[in-house]
């Protein structure tokens, strides 16, 4: 039998004048936003497709960082629309995230959910660059090499899919408001009983200096940096999704204040995930803005 849930998500952004830091990523509750309980309809797609998670563990400092990066690029090429990525900045890796000042290098791409998400997988400290798949421990530890993420990517492809997610949003424009909107529908074999999901704001095509080891001079100042982790819609680790054999709608919106996104450079990335495990069930990224 399937299962099927809907979990209405909103967030509210206050564009500013400027993103470059967060004082409060996941801000105070929002207020009620109108529009935000107009539910869009979903229909189960037809030949659903495994995608999964890539965590590149990152930092605007680290010379060799750039190639995960092209890494990354490779494997969603290899496999378009399955390999979802995030570039996780975490304070815990020091030198290679801090901002500096005297130099180019002033931008603070840190921020509470990329230092949460390292404070459990511990990646960070183990040198730069690194991946997380999926978010499960490959022979133990959950910090990955570039050199093997084609392998475990393929290996993860191949696993049988449980979950497919849909995501819709809508944007309003006249008060920069952004609701979003995921459709969890159960495919095959148990899911756990701590489900949960989270959904994820990202950044793509910002530009900025970057190290690069392999260029002269060793910087990139008009360096894209795409798939930015930024912000968190809710719960970081996500909110309790009830499978109960009905549909269930679920909503909550954050204000995120003192910051400016580029909403139409922004994507949404939902995660399903074993809430005690922290491993990925199935991922989806959809523009912030339809």
């Amino acid at each position: 039998m399937k299962y099927a849930a809907f979990l209405v998500l909103g967030g509210l952004f206050l564009i500013l004048p400027s993103c470059d830091i967060i004082e409060d990523p996941d801000g105070p509750p929002a207020p009620n936003v109108p529009f935000c309980t107009d539910t869009p309809s979903f229909q189960p797609r037809v030949n659903p497709e495994i995608k999964l998670l890539l965590e590149d563990y990152t930092g605007h400092r680290c010379g060799n960082c750039p190639l995960a990066a092209s890494k990354l690029h490779e494997l969603q090429v290899a496999h378009p629309g399955q390999v979802v990525g995030l570039a996780v900045h975490a304070q815990a890796a020091g030198y290679f995230t801090a901002p500096k000042t005297g130099t180019a290098f002033t931008h603070d791409f840190r921020n509470e959910v990329s230092n949460t998400l390292d404070a459990f997988f511990q990646v960070a400290a183990t040198g730069l660059p690194k991946g997380v798949v999926n978010r499960k421990r490959v022979n133990g530890a959950y910090d990955l090499p570039i050199s093997t993420w084609g392998q475990i990517v393929q290996q993860e492809l191949n696993a049988s899919q449980m979950a497919d997610l849909q995501v819709k949003t809508l944007w309003d424009s006249s008060t920069s408001s952004l609701c979003a909107f995921v459709f969890i529908e159960h495919l095959s074999g148990t899911l756990p009983d701590s489900l949960m999901l989270s959904v994820y704001l990202a950044e793509n095509s910002f530009v900025n200096w970057q190290a690069d080891y392999s260029v002269p001079g060793e910087e990139i100042e008009f360096y894209e940096h795409n798939h930015v982790l930024r912000a968190s819609l809710g719960p970081i680790w996500g909110k309790a999704v009830q499978l109960n054999g009905t549909s269930a709608v679920l909503s909550f919106s954050k204000s995120f204040s003192g910051a400016t996104w580029v909403m139409s450079n922004c994507s949404v990335v939902a995660v399903l995930q074993n809430g005690l495990s922290r491993e990925v069930i199935q991922a989806e990224e959809v523009a912030a803005i339809p």
